[in-house]
């Protein structure tokens, strides 16, 4: 190739670059436009989806338009809806592009689908009916303009890198050559570039993309709650009045007072009041007129009584003179609404029971306990003072000894005198 024709060339390639640059800055202008107009599509028609219902595709007006989804539903059974899901979707003619599943704790699943745009209202409606709807998020983004600049671009760098194939095909100047062959590399790289930021474009439009997000919905459990009450009082005086804890004489009757309350959002069911301490059950118990133990509706509260004799200081068969810790038990089913059972509800109360001893005047076997015991004292208190002096009994010995010695000479001097 002639020097001229490399200058040619070069002015060319001059060209071409401020060309590119052109196009370059039209890009940036349309791509701010286009995400203009994205933002304007997504507020117009991701904001009342939910309200307004599955929106429709509008008629094919020659433009090139993405179609974007994001549906939330939640349901008892994720993975059955998960494959109900693909099913609509195989149905429409659509495909399972990506799917993400949990199973640990609160189950989900997520799943992107691909589905051709004149099926993409009826695949919306259907996967929204999947399980309950709880979120969803529409957009439409027009692409024409960008569309037609890509092809326009596309065109001009397939004609430059002609050109330049042309120019280094009569090229004969070594460096000519080299620089030639450099600018042919970049001009062809660019043409890919554009050509794949098409085709990227094209499969977005021509398949629009649906996410389906399903959670495992987690029913609310009824809040329950039972309060259990005890008091006792002796002879005639009423026990819901009493006391939990109570000294009684050794002839007085005790009565007991259970009371029950429901604080819990369930009805309570198979209610059970006992005691290992007084050996009684349910059905010893008397309820108060107007309540039940059977069932017991939030907020009711159910009152109990129990009587039993104390008898030679013992009440159902325990010795109460020194004391007498009283567990009451109470035990309950609640159950919802729909018929559910609950967990089964336990609570317990303590009381302290102590009856007093018999005080009866002394008789003839009192007299003679007391004498025997009086007797018993004084040996007692001798053996004890005995126990105490042996360890000195030698030291005893030897003074009673010297003593006798002393006595003996005494007498012996007072004959002779």
């Amino acid at each position: 190739m002639s020097q001229e024709s490399l200058e040619a060339a070069s002015e060319e390639m001059a060209d071409e670059e401020m060309m590119d640059m052109d196009e370059s800055a039209r890009e940036v202008r349309l791509t701010s436009g286009g995400a203009a107009a994205e933002e304007d599509m997504s507020d117009d028609s991701g904001s009342d989806a939910l309200a307004a219902g599955v929106p429709a595709v509008p008629a094919d007006l020659g433009r090139d338009i993405i179609y974007t989804a994001w549906i939330a539903v939640e349901t008892a059974d994720v993975a059955a809806a998960a494959a109900q899901a693909n099913s609509i979707i195989e149905g429409l003619g659509g495909f399972t592009f990506s799917q993400d599943t949990r199973t640990q704790d609160r189950a989900y699943t997520t799943l992107t689908f691909k589905v051709r745009p004149e099926q993409f209202s009826t695949a919306l409606e259907r996967l929204s009916n999947v399980g309950e709807l709880v979120e969803q998020s529409v957009n439409a983004e027009d692409v024409t303009d960008i569309v037609v600049d890509l092809n326009s671009r596309i065109s001009t760098a397939e004609i430059s890198v002609n050109r330049l194939r042309d120019f280094l095909s009569q090229a004969t100047d070594v460096e000519g050559v080299a620089e030639l062959e450099r600018e042919l590399a970049n001009r062809e790289t660019n043409l890919e570039r554009l050509r794949g930021q098409l085709r990227s474009l094209r499969d977005r439009v021509d398949l629009a993309t649906i996410t389906l997000s399903i959670t495992e919905s987690v029913e609310a459990v009824p809040r329950t709650s039972v309060i259990l009450r005890a008091w006792m009082a002796a002879g005639e005086d009423d026990p819901c009045l009493g006391f939990t804890d109570l000294a009684t004489p050794p002839d007085a009757d005790v009565g007991f007072c259970f009371e029950l309350e429901n604080e819990g959002e369930t009805v309570l069911t198979e209610v059970m009041l006992s005691s290992n301490e007084l050996r009684f059950n349910t059905d010893d118990v008397s309820v108060a007129e107007g309540t039940v133990l059977e069932r017991i509706e939030p907020g009711e509260r159910a009152v109990a009584t129990l009587n039993l004799p104390v008898t030679d200081g013992r009440i159902a068969g325990r010795v109460a003179t020194r004391g007498l810790e009283i567990n009451v038990r109470l035990s309950a089913v609640p159950v919802t609404e729909t018929g559910t059972e609950l967990a089964k509800l336990a609570r317990s109360q303590g009381l302290y029971l102590f009856v007093e001893e018999e005080d009866t005047p002394p008789g003839f076997g009192d007299a003679l306990s007391g004498g025997w015991n009086a007797l018993v004292a004084v040996g007692n208190g001798v053996l004890l003072v005995i126990g105490a002096l042996l360890p000195f009994l030698p030291v005893i010995a030897i003074a009673l000894a010297v003593a006798w010695w002393w006595l003996r000479r005494r007498r012996a001097q007072d004959s002779a005198a």
